[in-house]
């Protein structure tokens, strides 16, 4: 929602007079935080959200009142604006609906939102945003810490039907602008081969986004720096000048290999750069979707997001870089959180994706049509998971780590697995083994039982003497949640094979057997979308069975499982995107023919983390240096406080990634020699 400067009664001059400076001329997007001329005192980042609003348009580069905006100047009917803001903003009208039955607090406004359209919001400050514009225009009245609708909101409201429904939840037609012929013909050499062939963008970053008015504003001062053309040397300079945030070598140079990712600029020779033909197009039209649609036909995951997106479950900032890999034929391993958060943010900035928690999107209207106008890279499910012999039995009965011989299969394959068998009601006994199978991946060995008056299957959670068994109650439904299904006779089925807590796993359970199971102080209720969530995640981000104790303690409500766990794996991800921004801070430093050795010290480490946005302690920071620089790891030369780095980004990851594999072929020639075969001298 738009905020303007100024107290909230000046808001309606502020805005006649930006309609009539912009008329004359219209004003260029601007490329910093001061106001450029002929823009009503606005910032760049002001004049976006009111572009975004309705209340402005982009002609190319100018910025201009919108048709709405004009119409309004020239009649000053507060019906006009209303629709305007209500059409391009969520939360507008739908307040004024929800105000039509009695005044509410802003607090009640706010749980409104949350409950009934799906926006988590953590304060009410973006209800006050849209209450401020509702009585500015007369509809509503702030009086006695609640919000009142007029005589005049509700006659508006009456007339043009607000409130419902959800814009972005029915099946609007959206037209798409024309496509410039440049940018059309990228798109149109987009068949498997060109989809498979695009750069990973792996690592992403676009300077200025909260300071200079946005992503899309950031790309466009950077390309429009590149026409005609400029050397390196200049294009530093340009990012440093212009992005406060951006102030070393390193990060310019990241920002200019973004732009060169996202198919914005090109090479002229070793040492200059030019804007590529779909980036002039877009820099003349102006048009978000022509970036959105230069930038799929450059980096794979782009467009594909929206796809994800666009389910049922939404699947979380964290589910979406596990998918990643899917779409990444020659990588074979997931983008980084930040990678996948740096597209997510630019999708939002073209209006395709609308932002509904700090891990959580939804593809807009707009966004589902763009996808429908792109061709896209299908995931690689091709590889389907299907247990072979139909039974789950501990293989290694005597084994410490009691591995399940299915457990060797990818987490993804066993979690699709989950998936379709939680909706197979006509086969409950797939349900059960798929449920044995996903947690002994999790490092819960167990068995598969079934059978009248037995439990479904049975784990074991812990090590040695502190290991306690947990007996599981699977149920699957075609419909939905799980209903009708009693609960009586289960303590007598745990007492048969020792158990004193039971899973209950199931894709979701009607409210009163919901309840009935959480109360229940024996029962943990385990919803099965979150337990295939928890095994794709165990492939990237492992959590130790300490860690994983929320998913089975009884203690806990099935919704409260969710959030416990995202914690640990958002601190994993977290560690891992800062060890990876430390070798490859270091590894720019030691390419700078400026630099002596390549050596940092700590103070100045930290100081280039912010400028990546990473706010770590310094203890945290230490720890990860302490790890790289390890015997095992080796990547990292410490002396004294100072560090350097001996090996490049990609010689790191593999470095790492062999700890694992190392391990794997240390259990195979264990597993081996407790079997009696032969184990190869030179293993």
């Amino acid at each position: 929602m738009p905020v303007l400067p100024g107290a909230r009664s000046t808001w309606l001059v502020t805005l006649h007079t930006l309609i009539e400076e912009l008329s004359v001329n219209g004003a260029p997007t601007p490329g910093d935080h001061a106001p450029p001329p002929r823009s009503g005192g606005l910032n760049g980042h002001q004049l976006q959200r009111l572009v975004r609003a309705g209340l402005l348009s982009r002609e190319g580069s100018t910025v201009m009142p919108s048709a709405a905006a004009v119409t309004w100047h020239q009649s000053g009917d507060p019906a006009v604006l209303l629709e305007a803001l209500h059409r391009n903003v969520r939360f507008v009208g739908e307040a004024m609906d929800a105000l039509s039955s009695g005044p509410r607090t802003h607090d009640q406004l706010l749980e409104l939102a949350r409950d009934e359209f799906d926006l988590q919001w953590d304060t009410a400050g973006p209800v006050r945003d849209r209450t401020s514009w509702l009585a500015v225009i007369g509809m509503v009245d702030l009086f006695d810490r609640q919000v009142h609708l007029t005589e005049a909101g509700r006659r508006i409201l009456a007339a043009m039907g607000l409130g419902k429904p959800d814009p972005d939840k029915t099946d609007t037609v959206v037209q798409l602008a024309p496509t410039p012929g440049a940018i059309a013909r990228l798109v149109e050499q987009l068949d498997q081969t060109g989809l498979r062939e695009r750069a990973d963008g792996a690592n992403l970053y676009i300077p200025g986004v909260a300071a200079n008015g946005g992503v899309l504003d950031a790309l466009q001062i950077l390309t429009e720096a590149a026409i005609p053309s400029i050397s390196d040397a200049d294009f530093v300079r340009a990012v440093r000048s212009t992005f406060p945030k951006a102030q070393t070598v390193a990060t310019a140079r990241t920002a200019k290999d973004t732009l060169r990712a996202l198919g914005l600029i090109q090479r002229t020779s070793s040492e200059s750069w030019t804007a590529t033909p779909a980036a002039l197009a877009w820099v003349e039209s102006g048009e978000p979707l022509d970036l959105a649609r230069t930038v799929h036909a450059a980096i794979a995951f782009f467009g594909e997001v929206l796809g994800e997106l666009d389910q049922t479950l939404r699947p979380t900032t964290g589910t979406l870089t596990e998918r990643s890999s899917l779409y990444l034929p020659n990588r074979g391993k997931s983008l980084s959180r930040s990678a996948v958060n740096t597209r997510l943010n630019l999708l939002d900035a073209c209006g395709l994706v609308t932002r509904l928690s700090q891990t959580t999107y939804r593809t807009t209207a707009l966004g589902r049509a763009f996808k429908e106008s792109l061709p896209c890279l299908q995931p690689n499910n091709s590889e389907g998971y299907a247990p072979s012999d139909g039974t789950t039995d501990n293989h290694h009965a005597g084994s410490p780590t009691g591995t399940n011989h299915q457990t060797s299969l990818p987490g993804s394959h066993i979690a699709a697995e989950l998936a379709d068998a939680a909706r197979d009601s006509a086969n409950p006994k797939r349900l059960e083994k798929a449920a044995v199978v996903a947690l002994g991946y999790l490092g819960m060995p167990g068995q598969h039982v079934g059978g009248p008056g037995a439990v479904d299957g049975h784990v074991r959670f812990g090590v040695g003497t502190d290991s306690r068994t947990l007996a599981i109650e699977a149920k699957a439904s075609a419909t939905g949640p799980v209903r009708d299904q009693p609960l009586f006779g289960l303590s007598e089925h745990r007492a048969r094979v020792g158990a004193h807590i039971h899973l209950l796993i199931g894709p979701g359970f009607e409210r009163r057997m919901l309840k009935e199971a959480d109360d229940d102080p024996a029962i943990a209720v385990i919803d099965t979308g979150l337990l295939a969530e928890v095994v794709r995640h165990q492939e990237q981000t492992p959590l130790t069975l300490t860690e994983l104790a929320p998913l089975v303690d009884p203690a806990l409500k099935a919704a409260q499982r969710g959030d416990a766990l995202r914690g640990y794996w958002e601190a994993q991800d977290m560690r891992s995107r800062l060890e990876y921004a430390l070798v490859d801070i270091l590894n720019t430093e030691a390419e700078d023919p400026l630099e002596e050795g390549g050596w940092l010290d700590l103070t100045s480490i930290r100081r280039e983390l912010r400028t990546r946005e990473y706010r770590v302690d310094e203890g945290t920071v230490v720890e990860a240096l302490d790890f790289l620089a390890s015997s095992r790891i080796g990547v990292l030369q410490r002396s004294e406080q100072r560090y350097r780095c001996t090996a490049s980004v990609h010689t790191a990851g593999q470095r790492i990634r062999a700890l694992g594999s190392q391990w794997v072929a240390a259990t195979e020639i264990q597993r081996k020699s407790r079997s009696g075969d032969e184990v190869p001298m030179h293993s």
